[in-house]
C-alpha cells in the first residue's frame, strides 16, 4: 500500500502591496511541484490562527513569498510551530528579505540550516522537521516529576530549573520520596491491567536470578504506586532518587523505569535531570525507546564504549532475564539482551542550561552479561573517536537510542541555542 504524502501547510508572508490571490497563482508552478511530493495547503499570514496551527502530523513552513513583510513577520511569525525553517525562492525578493529575516531571527547564535528553496525541500527534511515541531509540541505539555532530588554523587548534572522552563516551556513538580513509599505500602494487590503485565513480563523472561516472583510482584506494586502519582499530579515525565526509595521501601524503581520508557514515559534514575530533559528530547525526535546507562569502560584501540544500567525498555531488548539490583542486590533489575551488530545513537546534553553536547552514531558489538557491571550491557563502536566523549566531560550517564539520528540532533542542538 502506498504511503500517505508528509503533510505541509505553507504560510504566505507577503508586503501589504502585494494581493495575496495574485501572488498565489504566481507560484502554480512551485506549489504543484511540491503537491507531486507532499500534501500541501496555503494560507496567508493573515488567516493564522490557533486552530489553523493545531494539527501535530501537519509541517509548518513560512514562505517568504516577497520582500517588505519583515514587520508583518514580528507580529505573526512567531505564533508558527517551532523550530522555524524559511522557504524562499527567485521572486519578488524573496531571498532577500529571508536573509534579514534568519538574521534576525537566530541574531547570529544558530549555524544549521534554516533557510531552503523548492528543490531543497525533500521528504527526509520535511519528516525531520515534524519531528522536532512535535517535539517541541511536546516539551510545551510536559510536566515532570522530581522524585527526590538528585543523587549525592552527580556533582555535575544540575541544570537551572527555572531557565529550562522558559527555554523548553516544560514545569517541574516536587514530591517527597515518603509520598511514594505511603502510596507503595497502601497498596494491597495489583490492578487488573498491572496483574497481566505481571503475568507477561513473567512469561516472557528467559530466567530469574537472585530474585523471586514476589520481588517481581513489589517491583510493579512501585511501577503502580508511582504511576498513581504521576496521575495524581498531572505529570508525564519523572526522575526519582532511587537509592532513597530502596532505603525506605526496600524496594527498586529498576522496573518502574523500564516500564515507564517502555510506554513512552519519560523516566530516569538517580534524580538526574539533564539525562532525563535528553531522554525527553531524543527519545521524541527519534520516536524510539532511550536506554540510559553508565559509561563503564572505553577501548581506545578499537573505539569501543562499554556501557551498562539496571534499567533498560523492555522493548529495546531481545530478550531478557529478571535478576537483582546490581549495587544493592535487592529488588528486581533488567538483565537485557541487546540486538549487535545494527546501529545506536549515543546522545548528551548537560550544564544548566543544557550548552554542552554529545552524540556519536556507532554499532553495537556485544551485548555481555558480566556479574561486576549494572545488569544490561552493551559494547558500542563509535563512529566519533571515543575520547571525544571522555574529554567533553559529559558526566556519568549517557542516552542511547536505536538508530541513526546524529544529523536530527545536531539541529535540534542548534535550535537550543536559539532558546537560550
Amino acid at each position: 500500500m502506498e504511503r500517505p504524502k508528509l503533510k505541509l501547510e505553507l504560510i504566505f508572508f507577503h508586503s501589504p502591496l502585494h494581493d495575496y490571490m495574485v501572488l498565489e497563482e504566481s507560484r502554480r508552478s512551485l506549489l504543484e511541484s511540491l503537491g507531486k511530493r507532499f500534501s500541501v495547503t496555503v494560507i496567508s499570514y493573515k488567516n493564522i490562527t490557533a486552530e489553523r496551527l493545531a494539527d501535530p502530523e501537519k509541517v509548518y513552513i513560512p514562505f517568504i513569498a516577497s520582500g517588505g513583510c519583515e514587520e508583518i513577520f514580528q507580529s505573526y511569525g512567531f505564533s508558527l510551530p517551532l523550530p522555524l525553517f524559511f522557504l524562499h525562492d527567485d521572486q519578488s525578493n524573496s531571498l532577500p528579505a529571508t536573509l534579514e529575516l534568519f538574521t534576525y531571527v537566530t541574531q547570529g547564535r544558530m549555524s544549521i540550516p534554516l533557510i531552503f528553496s523548492e528543490d531543497e525541500i525533500s521528504e527526509e527534511l520535511l519528516s525531520r522537521t515534524l519531528r522536532m515541531q512535535q517535539t517541541f509540541r511536546k516539551l510545551k505539555n510536559t510536566s515532570i516529576a522530581l522524585f527526590g532530588d538528585a543523587s549525592p554523587w552527580l556533582l555535575s548534572s544540575k541544570v537551572d530549573t527555572n531557565a529550562i522552563s522558559r527555554m523548553l516551556k516544560v514545569s517541574f513538580q516536587n514530591i517527597e520520596i515518603p509520598f511514594i513509599c505511603k502510596q507503595y505500602k497502601h497498596l494491597t494487590a495489583l490492578s487488573r491491567e498491572n496483574k497481566e503485565l505481571y503475568n507477561n513480563i513473567l512469561k516472557k523472561s528467559t530466567c530469574l536470578k537472585n530474585c523471586t516472583k514476589e520481588d517481581l510482584s513489589d517491583a510493579i506494586r512501585m511501577y503502580q504506586a508511582m504511576d498513581e502519582l504521576m496521575v495524581y499530579y498531572s505529570c508525564n515525565a519523572l526522575t526519582v532518587k532511587c537509592f532513597d526509595l530502596i532505603k525506605s521501601c526496600h524496594v527498586t524503581a529498576c522496573m518502574a523505569i523500564s516500564l515507564f520508557n517502555q510506554a513512552g514515559i519519560p523516566a530516569a534514575c538517580e534524580g538526574d535531570i539533564p539525562a532525563l530533559l535528553t531522554m525527553i528530547m531524543a527519545g521524541n525526535i527519534s520516536q524510539s525507546p532511550v536506554f540510559m546507562a553508565n559509561p563503564v569502560g572505553y577501548n581506545r584501540e578499537q573505539n569501543t564504549l562499554d556501557i551498562a544500567h539496571c534499567t533498560v525498555p523492555l522493548s529495546m531488548t531481545s530478550s531478557y532475564c529478571l535478576n537483582s539490583h546490581y549495587e544493592t542486590g535487592i529488588g528486581v533489575a533488567v538483565e537485557g539482551t541487546l540486538e549487535k551488530d545494527v546501529p545506536y545513537t549515543a546522545v548528551k546534553w548537560i550544564g544548566n542550561t543544557l550548552e554542552r553536547f554529545f552524540v556519536s552514531e556507532g554499532v553495537a558489538t556485544e551485548s555481555k552479561h558480566s556479574d561486576n557491571q549494572c545488569r544490561t550491557q552493551m559494547t558500542l563502536r563509535l563512529d566519533r573517536p571515543v575520547s571525544d566523549f571522555i574529554l567533553n566531560a559529559m558526566a556519568n550517564h549517557i542516552l542511547v537510542v536505536k538508530g541513526r539520528h546524529a544529523d536530527v540532533l545536531n539541529i535540534w542542538n542548534g535550535f537550543l541555542a536559539y532558546l537560550r
